[in-house]
């Protein structure tokens, strides 16, 4: 499993994120709820993918639109919401009978990691710029995509490890987009971990949430460089 793919940037500028602070929590709050509800997931989550990507723009000031539909890969959609009510089935068969709620777990990660790298190849793929001139695809493998997901799940019983660990999962996802531009993330583990901690104890107010999520998202957001490969 490699950590990084593809050559330094030459010319990488970060993107250029502007969410809204009651709109981006409002449709990732839908996404959420779509999410639970699990038939309703493939429009919830399209529309949570167009919002996201028509509030970014490329360096170059072109801004991003998603052409995914809901009928795509709607049966990865609901195979990733219903694949979250799993783990309590686990649980529950672990204590009616040890030692049968691991390997559940284990089907379940496995299955739900590839599902995930399904989801990831589909939005990668759907991405576009108004022009119509951008042209990606995410070519990462299983394998990686996998190891990388495993990897990041290990290191939360590391408390402050996992920061770095999503940072180079992240890495990797970025410069693992194929096409007419080059992408990659220089967000620092220390940038992830102290900003998630701030995060996590601004929001226990619950009033500032939707802008502490803007705050969180912008961040992320305007850490992806992106430069034309042609």
């Amino acid at each position: 499993m490699s950590m990084m793919t593809g050559a330094p940037l030459s010319a990488a500028a970060p993107l250029r994120p502007d969410y809204p602070a009651l709109p981006t929590f409002g449709w990732l709050f839908l996404a959420a709820i779509g999410q639970a509800l699990i038939i309703p997931s493939p429009w919830t989550l399209t529309a949570a993918y167009q919002f996201l990507c028509r509030n970014v723009r490329l360096p170059d000031g072109r801004r991003l639109s998603f052409a995914g539909r809901p009928g795509d890969i709607w049966y990865v959609i609901v195979g990733v919401a219903l694949l979250a009510v799993v783990p309590h089935a686990g649980v529950h068969a672990a204590r009616l009978h040890p030692g049968n709620g691991a390997p559940l777990q284990l089907v379940v990660f496995l299955i739900n990691s590839w599902l995930f790298l399904l989801l990831t190849q589909w939005f990668v793929a759907n991405v576009q710029s108004d022009d119509g001139r951008l042209s990606i695809g995410f070519a990462g493998s299983v394998a990686g995509y996998i190891g990388w997901h495993l990897l990041l799940l290990v290191s939360m019983i590391t408390i402050i490890g996992w920061a770095w660990v999503l940072k180079f999962f992240l890495q990797w996802i970025c410069r693992n987009v194929a096409g007419n531009m080059a992408f990659d993330f220089v967000g620092s583990g220390f940038s992830i971990l102290w900003r998630s901690v701030v995060f996590i104890l601004v929001s226990s107010l619950i009033i500032p949430i939707p802008w502490m999520l803007r705050w969180l998202l912008n961040w992320y957001t305007s850490q992806i460089t992106a430069a034309p490969t042609v």
